[in-house]
């Protein structure tokens, strides 16, 4: 399984991920241990609780992203961190479980821990059709095609040397 997983707005948090060897859920609030959470509908009620009088639509979009972070990565999955403004990715493979670190001074309490594999992987060497999938607004998401995806990226690591 392949991830996207952002690093904040504008990749704000990019050089910590790949400092700390994380990648974090990089949203406010959320201040609560998620791994006591094992079912979609569990999540849709904290992200109500937390969010308020939000559209029903965010709800069962922040929620399945919480899910996906939580409960669906697994260790092994591989994961695709765009750098800002995507114009390069970084790959890398997810050797954690699930986190929470309510003392994270970021404030960034959710984290899952990576082995960066390959960094500055050029956005120009994915077909048109892999770039508008990976462009999608969630932070978190399964990125499709990930044959392609990782074909595209041992050709050009093997063309770089």
């Amino acid at each position: 399984m392949m991830w996207v997983m952002r690093a904040g707005q504008n990749s704000v948090y990019y050089d910590k991920f790949l400092t700390e060897s994380k990648v974090f859920l990089p949203w406010t609030g959320f201040k609560k241990d998620l791994s006591c959470f094992s079912c979609r509908p569990e999540f849709r009620s904290l992200v109500e609780n937390e969010k308020g009088d939000v559209h029903r639509t965010s709800v069962s979009n922040w929620a399945g992203q919480l899910y996906s972070f939580t409960v669906d990565a697994k260790k092994d999955d591989w994961v695709l961190i765009p750098s800002k403004g995507s114009h390069t990715y970084c790959l890398s493979k997810i050797t954690g479980d699930y986190a929470f670190d309510e003392n994270e001074p970021s404030e960034l309490y959710h984290s899952r821990d990576i082995k960066v594999i390959l960094k500055d992987i050029p956005k120009s060497i994915f077909s048109q059709e892999i770039i508008y999938s990976l462009g999608a607004f969630r932070t978190i998401f399964k990125a499709r095609h990930e044959e392609e995806i990782i074909r595209a990226i041992k050709k050009w690591r093997d063309k770089k040397g």
